[in-house]
């Protein structure tokens, strides 16, 4: 009755160690960790095209305002030229000079408006898009993270479950056992007994002697493997 007792001791600390391992390596946990980090690095991204938009409206914005200075200095340049005020040759063909420098100069300023504000639209068009992916992201991490959650939740129920019968079946067990349980368990990797099946040991598949086939049988009689030290154990089907 007592061998019987501790395969069964035996049985649900393998259910134990089972969940416990499926807590640990539970699929989903990785789905998790990589939806997150593809986030991180996305809203990351997303941290770096944002400064560089506003990076260059801001310099949009000085662009446009050195271009409107320059504007309104080659009109007041221009008024002053053509204004019927008295200028001689050499000071108008002076001005005549700043005036084509500064036409040149506001050509300049327009081509690098023209291509700013190209740019500017690529990473507004860009920025659009890598919202709309954080949010798509975004969701799936959640969903994700509320699976796995679920999953949790029912290993850790069975996890819990488990425990109980535990603690109810070691009250059922002589206190030396238990201790020599333990102490087999530990050598075995948690497989301290073994179930014979034609009289084979199902620890390590080898033939139980004659001399040992004979005690087996006996319930008062512990019988170790002699390959393996395993506690053997008959349990009928």
């Amino acid at each position: 009755m007592q061998l019987k007792l501790l395969w069964d001791l035996q049985e649900i600390d393998l259910a134990l160690q089972g969940i416990k391992e499926d807590i640990d390596n539970a699929p989903l946990k990785s789905g998790v960790q990589e939806k997150a980090e593809a986030l991180e690095a996305l809203g990351a991204e997303w941290d770096i095209s944002d400064a560089n938009l506003r990076a260059d409206q801001k310099q949009m914005r000085e662009l446009e305002m050195k271009t409107q200075k320059t504007i309104d200095t080659r009109k007041e340049l221009y008024e002053s030229m053509y204004g019927g005020k008295n200028v001689n040759v050499k000071e108008l063909e002076q001005q005549q000079r700043r005036l084509d420098q500064l036409d040149a100069e506001r050509k300049k300023l327009e081509d690098l408006l023209i291509n700013l504000l190209e740019s500017i639209e690529e990473q507004e068009e860009r920025i659009g898009i890598l919202y709309e992916q954080l949010k798509q992201d975004e969701n799936k991490l959640k969903q994700t993270e509320a699976k796995l959650a679920e999953e949790l939740e029912l290993l850790n129920g069975k996890l819990a479950e488990l425990k109980v019968r535990r603690i109810n079946k070691t009250g059922e067990i002589d206190s030396k056992l238990l201790n020599k349980y333990r102490i087999l368990a530990e050598k075995h990797q948690g497989r301290p007994l073994a179930r014979v099946d034609n009289d084979i040991c199902g620890g390590c598949r080898v033939f139980i002697s004659g001399a040992l086939r004979g005690h087996l049988y006996n319930p008062e009689t512990m019988v170790y493997c002699e390959n393996c030290g395993r506690l053997l154990v008959i349990i009928e089907d």
